[in-house]
């Protein structure tokens, strides 16, 4: 079916119409006609509404409106011409495409063709402005990426598109530099952080994979103290409150809270002693230990030797499965556990001296004559004593028996005294 001129440009909907080599052929007089003004609005509309997974099959049925002898300013020209736009454009999002800015670089990137199709390329990219600038921000090497925006910024001046690269190299920028440096905290206080851009383009967050135990660690040795909880806020914004980098910053922010207030506090062994400690997060995050203890290892070891020996065994024991750097003179925890250690450990039971007693005390001395004499003194008056005390329970004797036994009683006082 043929046109004249006016049916072709008051056509609704073109594609339905030319969208194949047969129509384009018929018509390609007709075409030849038309303004160039108006070859370049139909062709436009003619590449706008073919859809993509028809595009290529397009390709083909354009060649039919081509006149071999002189091609310039022919409507095949302007068709062809709309055709690369398009296909350049959707080629940003082809996942097999795996260097998709080298066609905005200098060498590749005709910005004479955007320009003249540029209200072609708005509408191609109508929908399409994050999904294509999050994959040039996660495909092109950092030293492109300069070129790269220039280019889109000079052929899209002030565009949606050109914001949305801009944000996306901006967060892709950040997180190599800052959030994967030495100083993440630095990610968070930037003043081109924002949290939407964050949002959007979340999956370029996908590099810092098994590297969040590094990040929260730096996070949790660097942040101030009046920041930690707005970092937090911050990454549960752009991640899920489960999300590995959110747990593990929470943790380290938590491991530093129990170092500042009890491990460098009056009763150090409540760090050890608390419900929270955990052998693993100290290991995981070992980076806090050497630059907060530093200048406080040997305090806190003598506030610990006051301890009883039962206690100081627990957190002996401890140090030692904590201790990621047994090899190392200056770790922390080996300067602790020599401090702890009290300078006189006293015994368990203190022994009683055996004194040995003297010869003399042995061996009895020889007694004098008078100390021999009082003691038969006293010998007698003994026995006169018991004798008295027998007489009254024996029966009464006669006067000569009782002079008789005094007389051999005195005998024998006087013999033993004259020895």
């Amino acid at each position: 079916m043929t046109f004249t001129c006016d049916e072709l440009k008051g056509l609704e909907h073109p594609y339905e119409v030319l969208g194949n080599g047969d129509a384009l052929a018929e018509n390609r007089e007709e075409l030849n006609k038309l303004t160039n003004d108006e070859k370049l609005v139909l062709a436009s509309r003619l590449v706008l509404e073919c859809p993509v997974n028809e595009l290529k099959d397009f390709a083909h049925a354009i060649e039919a409106a081509r006149i071999p002898q002189d091609d310039s300013d022919t409507f095949h020209s302007f068709l062809f011409q709309a055709y690369q736009v398009k296909k350049r454009i959707i080629s940003l999002l082809d996942p097999r495409n795996k260097n998709p800015h080298s066609m905005i670089l200098e060498k590749e990137f005709d910005g004479e063709l955007f320009n003249n199709f540029n209200k072609l390329a708005i509408d191609v990219l109508n929908n399409n402005e994050v999904a294509i600038a999050l994959r040039l921000a996660e495909t092109t090497p950092a030293q492109d990426r300069s070129r790269v925006f220039q280019n889109i910024n000079n052929i899209f001046p002030q565009s949606l598109f050109a914001a949305k690269v801009g944000h996306a190299f901006a967060v892709r920028r950040d997180i190599e530099r800052l959030l994967l440096g030495d100083r993440p905290d630095q990610f968070f206080s930037s003043r081109e952080f924002k949290i939407d851009s964050c949002i959007e383009f979340a999956s370029l967050f996908n590099v810092i994979n098994d590297k969040e135990s590094s990040i929260a660690g730096k996070l949790a040795l660097r942040t101030p103290a009046e920041n930690r909880t707005d970092v937090v806020m911050k990454i549960k914004g752009f991640c899920a409150e489960d999300s590995e980098l959110a747990i593990k910053v929470q943790s380290a922010f938590a491991l530093r809270r129990d170092i500042e207030r009890n491990l460098l506090g009056d009763n150090p062994e409540q760090f050890f002693n608390s419900r929270d400690f955990s052998v693993d997060l100290c290991l995981e995050f070992a980076i806090l230990f050497p630059e907060l203890l530093k200048g406080h290892e040997q305090a806190i070891g003598e506030k610990l030797a006051k301890l009883d020996a039962k206690v100081r065994s627990d957190i002996s024991r401890k140090l030692e499965m904590i201790n990621g750097a047994a090899h190392e003179q200056s770790s922390p925890f080996r300067i602790i556990a020599s401090a702890m250690v009290p300078k006189e450990e006293p015994c368990l039971t203190k022994p009683t001296p055996v004194v040995l007693p003297s010869t003399e005390e042995i061996v009895p001395k020889q007694e004098s004559p008078t100390s021999l004499r009082n003691r038969n003194v006293l010998f007698k008056e003994q026995t006169e004593e018991h004798k008295k005390k027998n007489s009254q329970m024996e029966p009464i004797v006669s006067d000569s028996e009782e002079e008789e036994e005094k007389q051999n009683c005195w005998t024998s006082f006087c013999g033993l005294f004259g020895k």
